[in-house]
């Protein structure tokens, strides 16, 4: 009786592992920064994606941008000054059947004041929003064409209010969640593209 519980529990990891594998393969590129800003984190979106992606457990993901480092352990490997058991073997990278490119086109923190005047005290209110453009391409490596192109917009709201004693003028208060809201409205439209990517049936 133990044998058969033995054997079925086997059988039963076996296909779970069989069908881990069977995952079609993803390679995820660097992603790109299209907007005028230079501080845009491109590469900080782009681990959103994989990370998501890793959750919705669609893809086996094949970082490419990291090859450079297995690289340099194989080099190593066969250099000799490695153990050769541990060593990576050559040719054992596995290929992918897509990659994605991506891109962030818009990254704006529009802010809107509505101030009310006093006497020695600026009052203001703020409702602050940002937007985050992520352009995402899937491409099939046998056949080279766009399997998935799309853009998702990301948006998240702040609120602020606040007091200045400038005088007897209209000013702003000052807002610390730009980079917070930004993070967030990236997130969503990483959320979004996730969601669309789940929704089709990739061949293995």
């Amino acid at each position: 009786m133990q044998r058969k519980i033995f054997a079925v529990v086997v059988l039963f990891v076996l296909c779970l592992s069989g069908s881990a594998w069977a995952k079609p393969r993803l390679a995820v590129r660097a992603f790109e920064n299209k907007t005028e800003d230079e501080k845009v984190p491109a590469s900080g979106i782009m681990d959103m994606m994989v990370t998501e992606l890793s959750k919705a457990g669609v893809f086996e993901l094949v970082e490419r941008e990291a090859l450079n480092y297995v690289a340099d352990e194989i080099n190593l490997g066969m250099s000799g000054l490695m153990d050769p058991s541990t060593a990576p073997a050559v040719g054992k990278v596995r290929g992918a059947q897509y990659t994605m490119t991506g891109a962030i086109s818009l990254f704006y923190y529009e802010k809107k004041s509505r101030g009310i005047r006093i006497p020695l005290i600026g009052s203001s209110t703020q409702t602050n929003t940002a937007y985050v453009m992520v352009e995402i391409r899937i491409i099939d490596n046998s056949t080279s064409g766009v399997v998935y192109a799309m853009n998702k917009l990301g948006t998240a709201k702040r609120g602020t209010k606040g007091m200045t004693p400038l005088g007897d003028i209209l000013i702003g208060a000052r807002d610390e969640t730009e980079g917070g809201a930004l993070s967030s409205a990236a997130r969503n439209a990483v959320v979004q593209h996730v969601k669309a990517i789940k929704a089709i049936e990739w061949k293995e």
